[in-house]
């Protein structure tokens, strides 16, 4: 995986820490930071195998 998609990856997860910690309108804001880590994710996955990602290994889990 590539270093800077790592640290971006973690940068957006602090920031989804840091709006919550600060009480701030986060639906919104968490919803948006979620989506921007799948797609790094959906980068580094490309990156990695040279592939684009197919839609068909994302699975729902099963509820506890």
């Amino acid at each position: 995986m590539n270093l800077q998609l790592m640290f971006e990856i973690a940068k957006l997860a602090l920031s989804i820490v840091d709006t919550h910690l600060e009480g701030k309108d986060h639906d919104l804001t968490v919803a948006t930071r979620l989506q921007q880590i799948v797609q790094r994710g959906i980068e580094a996955y490309q990156q990695h195998t040279g592939e684009p990602l197919d839609p068909a290994l994302i699975k729902v889990e099963e509820p506890l």
